[in-house]
């Protein structure tokens, strides 16, 4: 038996548990936030036989795989003149999207 952690965007989660759920994988949901951007993700457990760990994957890689997403970047804002400037905001073609995935061996398993 395996413990498959994924760490995805939470714009993916609602579509990546339909998808597990429809391939007879259960799974728990977790709001979390990261650490380093302070951004909101989601984290899916799933206790999964080792054969169907891959299965599993590939579920996670299609369904959460990065792609292009147009973001603006905020504003600039020059202070220290007598006249401040507010820069526009910049469209920039950003990469988004994709999983962090832990695959961890659970020894002494029961199922209730």
């Amino acid at each position: 038996m395996k413990m498959i952690l994924a760490i995805i965007g939470s714009d993916d989660a609602d579509d990546l548990v339909y998808d597990l759920n429809q391939h007879s994988f259960f799974v728990t949901k977790l709001s979390t936030v990261g650490g380093f951007m302070k951004k909101r993700s989601t984290t899916l457990m799933l206790g999964v036989d080792d054969d169907k760990v891959e299965e599993a994957i590939e579920i996670i890689k299609k369904t959460s795989g990065t792609r292009h997403q147009l973001v603006y970047a905020p504003p600039t804002i020059s202070a220290g003149s007598s006249s401040p400037h507010i820069g526009m905001s910049v469209p920039m073609n950003m990469k988004v999207g994709g999983a962090t995935v832990f695959v961890m061996n659970v020894e002494g398993f029961e199922k209730f």
